[in-house]
């Protein structure tokens, strides 16, 4: 029984530091995002959310996340392993199987776009496409060190051994959050500006996925320090606004993108 809790306990541990910014996160990103859908758009997204009795992008936000352990094969769509010593990302050796986080926005954005699908396979992309914009912008879902994505850099952060992927996903966001989402995607929401959406919207999907890529390369795994185990007193304070940064940027691009597929 006890060898049984235990790998009950590593199986939980390993799921969650497979996520990519936690609940709070997605949920964020969703919030932001309502705030730019086109009156078609939200006509549409009301009309698929109505088959499962909800009402936001938000309530569907971490879906994916949670099917994760009945729909083994849908982990890989989470991420792609771009190392970083590769400038951008290329197709053909990151995702020669069309079987990551990039590959799967695209093939879910044309499912949601088609009127001919059925209803509950256009509700379905709708799903995974509001949550993998989301994982896009998460850094160690798009950048690698041979470590899994952070996974495997154990650190520690305020007092509490995790690793530093774990700290991106949660530990940075939960406490600002404070359980309230939209309150605070509606306070991120005031430092969007028009020029930041029209740069932010442009672009592709491998775009975008540069975008953070770079951001990874340059700031986690470069200017924001974490040799050394015990990650210093300040990290949470220089990291919080760069986190942010990024989920307003998926919040707005993930708007652009149902606006596209629905028009």
């Amino acid at each position: 029984m006890k060898r049984f809790l235990a790998a009950l306990a590593l199986i939980a541990a390993n799921a969650t530091q497979a996520l990519a910014w936690g609940n709070e996160g997605h949920r964020v990103v969703a919030e932001i995002a309502e705030q730019y859908l086109e009156p078609n758009t939200v006509s549409q997204v009301r009309d698929l959310l109505a088959i499962e009795n909800t009402t936001s992008l938000a309530s569907i936000s971490t879906w994916a996340d949670q099917i994760r352990p009945q729909r083994r094969a849908t982990a890989p769509w989470h991420y792609v392993d771009i190392q970083i010593t590769e400038p951008i990302y290329d197709a053909h050796r990151d995702c020669a199987d069309e079987n990551c986080v990039i590959a799967k926005i695209d093939q879910f954005a044309k499912v949601l776009g088609d009127r001919t699908a059925l209803p509950a396979q256009r509700l379905e992309a709708l799903k995974f496409v509001v949550h993998f914009v989301g994982d896009l912008h998460q850094p160690f879902h798009v950048a690698d060190n041979h470590d899994r994505g952070g996974n495997e850099v154990v650190v520690t952060f305020n007092g509490r051994k995790t690793n530093l992927h774990a700290v991106w996903d949660t530990a940075l966001l939960a406490p600002a959050i404070q359980g309230d989402e939209r309150a605070y995607a509606l306070k991120l929401n005031r430092s969007i500006f028009p020029a930041h959406i029209e740069a932010w919207k442009s672009g592709s999907i491998v775009d975008w996925t540069n975008d953070t890529h770079a951001f990874a390369v340059r700031t986690v795994y470069g200017s924001l320090p974490h040799e050394g185990g015990v990650l210093p007193s300040g990290y949470a304070e220089a990291a919080l606004p760069l986190a942010n940064q990024q989920l307003k940027k998926a919040g707005v691009r993930l708007s652009g993108l149902l606006n596209s597929a629905l028009h």
